[in-house]
């Protein structure tokens, strides 16, 4: 995760805490952030950048270890929705996320000559970084969850919590995938 995108998550996170956006009020124990675990140093770095960058405690933090393949599909059907990383997408974690019913949102960031070596997210040059655009729109979701710019992808992380007529219809739009 690039340090601009786990910021962006992180104001997010603490937006729909404070209830900014139109979001329920009550709805601080169910925001949370699920980051597959990669060592105590790893843990411990995240939770520190999270107080010292933040000022957040860390009790939105929920880090899983890895498990057998059928554990986590299971674990994917608790999410709400998955946020994809822009530097290197989520590949086959991204079909199953899909698979599983949980929205995806891909931040594509799509170089042009005059801003690829200016770019704060200089990544859409990569093939790696566009997989997760690919597969939304293979699954009719491209218009719905694929964000040309972090505020874009800040913003429609905040429509998933504040906007339930449309989030539900999303995850409708997913359920009658083949």
């Amino acid at each position: 995760i690039d340090p601009d995108t786990f910021d962006a998550w992180i104001e997010t996170i603490q937006a729909c805490r404070r209830g900014v956006g139109g979001g329920d009020e009550n709805n601080n124990n169910k925001v949370i952030l699920w980051l597959l675990a990669s060592g105590k140093e790893m843990q411990e770095n995240v939770k520190l950048w999270c107080r010292n960058k933040h000022h957040d405690d860390d009790d939105f933090l929920v880090f899983c270890n890895v498990v057998p393949r059928n554990q986590h599909l299971q674990r994917l059907r608790c999410a709400d929705v998955f946020l994809d990383t822009p530097a290197y997408n989520a590949h086959t974690v991204g079909c199953d996320v899909l698979h599983a019913g949980v929205p995806m949102i891909s931040l594509l960031t799509l170089p042009t000559p005059q801003s690829s070596s200016s770019s704060s997210l200089p990544f859409g040059d990569k093939w790696a970084s566009r997989v997760g655009a690919s597969l939304l729109r293979a699954a009719g979701l491209y218009d719905d969850l694929v964000c040309n710019d972090m505020r874009s992808y800040q913003e429609k992380m905040m429509q998933c919590v504040r906007d339930k007529e449309w989030f539900e219809g999303i995850k409708k739009k997913i359920a009658v995938q083949p």
